[in-house]
């Protein structure tokens, strides 16, 4: 894969895993969703707020839905108990003729915990292998439970 992870104010980096955690003490929001990226001098980790496994699910549709999104169009969906927006939006290249992928994620406004706006950029095929692999890490949590 050669998906990118970019914040604001920084350079892209490229996105080397997704991992999802069960946390068994956390009660509703048991599991936390972490982006491996490797910056210009290390690994580092970008982590989402505390999901439940129904958000999780709903992350992981809203992934797939966007790789399979056909001609150039946006999407968006709110998880308001995680406190995340998700923006999606899909982009024709004009001299590749290729689709790129972007996915959004921000901070609601109504949200209890903050955290940097992020994006995860990537073609069409990139995006689907993206999803299969956060479906695989939720599936894996979820046999581990």
């Amino acid at each position: 894969m050669n998906i990118e992870l970019n914040t604001i104010g920084t350079a892209s980096h490229d996105l080397l895993d997704t991992q999802v955690i069960l946390n068994r003490s956390r009660g509703s929001s048991p599991l936390s969703v972490e982006f491996l990226y490797r910056n210009d001098i290390q690994d580092d980790c970008l982590q989402l707020p505390p999901l439940s496994w129904y958000d999780a699910q709903q992350l992981q549709q809203f992934t797939t839905e966007l790789a399979s999104v056909k001609g150039v169009d946006t999407c968006q969906k709110e998880l308001p108990d995680a406190g995340i927006r998700l923006t999606g939006s899909v982009k024709k290249g004009i001299l590749s003729g290729t689709s790129g992928r972007t996915i959004r994620v921000e901070t609601l406004s109504k949200a209890n915990r903050n955290f940097v706006p992020f994006s995860i950029n990537g073609s069409q095929h990139e995006i689907q292998a993206y999803a299969r692999k956060l479906y695989n890490r939720l599936w894996e949590a979820f046999c581990r439970g």
